[in-house]
C-alpha cells in the first residue's frame, strides 16, 4: 500500500463520502455520481485509489466494499459521525458539560449529527421551543427525562395525558415533590392515569432534560460553567430519537417506578 489506511480514508471528503455510501451495498457509477453529487472526473480517481489499496472491489459495472473495506468502514464510521456532529455545531458542543453522560452515549454522539441548536431570545427564555410543542400535539407516545421543574412542561404533559397519549416520565425526587406541591389534586390524577408511568431517579440525571416524541428528539445539558442557559438540541432523525429512547431506558435502571 502506498498510503496509510487512516490517510486514505480520512484525508479526502470524497473518499469518505463514497465509503459511507457504499456501506449499504454495491452501486454503479451513475448512482454514485447522483447520490454524492460528483462528476466522473471527480470520483473515478478516488475509486481507483481505493481499489488499488484493497478497500473497494469492482464486479461488472458496480463497486462495493471489500471484506477488508467493510471492516475499516464499520470501525471508522462512528468517528466520521462524531466528527460531523462536532463540526456542525462546534460552539454548542464545546461549551456543554457532558461529563455525566455514560460512556456508551458519549461514543454515540455521532447519532445526534442531524440536529439543530435552539437558542431562545430573552423574551422566550423560559418557553419550550415551538418545535417541541408542535410535535407533542400530534404524538401518541412521549418519553421524557427532567432534572428541573418547568411549569410549561408539566402543563403540556398533563394536557397530553388527559388526551390519552402514552407517557413515560423520569423525574428527580425534587422535581416530583415540586409537582405534587404545586399541582395538588391535579398531580394525583395525572400520576394515577393508566397511560402515564412515572419514575423517580435515585441520583443526578445525565442531562438537564430530554424529550422523545413520535419522530422528534430534544436534549439539553448544562454548560461548562455548570449553568443551564436554556440552549437545546433538537432533531427529527431516527438515530437521534433512538439515542434518546436508549438513554431513557438506561436512566430507568436507576429509577423507581411510582405506584
Amino acid at each position: 500500500m502506498g498510503v496509510s489506511i487512516i490517510e486514505l480514508v480520512c484525508r479526502s471528503e470524497k473518499r469518505k463520502n463514497l465509503l459511507v455510501y457504499l456501506k449499504d451495498g454495491p452501486q454503479n457509477l451513475a448512482a454514485i455520481k447522483k447520490a454524492l453529487d460528483v462528476t466522473s472526473t471527480g470520483v473515478l480517481p478516488q475509486i481507483k485509489l481505493l481499489k488499488d489499496n484493497g478497500i473497494l472491489v469492482q464486479k461488472d459495472d458496480e463497486y462495493e466494499l471489500s471484506i477488508f473495506g467493510n471492516i475499516v468502514v464499520q470501525k471508522i464510521l462512528p468517528i466520521f459521525k462524531l466528527t460531523n456532529t462536532l463540526e456542525k455545531n462546534p460552539e454548542y458542543w464545546f461549551s456543554r458539560d457532558i461529563s455525566a453522560l455514560p460512556m456508551q452515549f458519549m461514543e454515540r454522539l455521532g447519532d445526534l449529527g442531524d440536529s439543530e441548536v435552539i437558542e431562545p431570545d430573552i423574551n422566550s427564555l423560559f418557553d419550550p421551543p415551538q418545535e417541541l410543542i408542535d410535535h407533542l400535539l400530534v404524538s401518541r407516545y412521549v418519553t421524557a427525562i427532567t432534572s428541573y421543574f418547568h411549569p410549561y412542561y408539566v402543563k403540556h404533559f398533563v394536557e397530553l395525558a388527559k388526551k390519552g397519549v402514552k407517557m413515560d416520565l423520569i423525574f428527580t425526587n425534587d422535581v416530583y415533590e415540586r409537582i405534587v406541591e404545586d399541582y395538588g389534586e391535579e398531580a394525583k390524577i395525572f400520576f394515577g392515569m393508566d397511560n402515564t408511568k412515572i419514575y423517580i431517579h435515585k441520583g443526578d440525571l445525565p442531562v438537564v432534560s430530554m424529550v422523545c416524541a413520535d419522530g422528534f428528539f430534544l436534549v439539553s445539558f448544562l454548560n461548562k460553567k455548570g449553568i443551564y442557559d436554556h440552549n437545546k438540541l433538537i432533531s427529527t432523525s431516527e438515530e437521534a430519537v433512538i439515542w434518546g429512547y436508549d438513554l431513557f431506558e438506561y436512566c430507568c435502571l436507576d429509577s423507581r417506578k411510582k405506584t
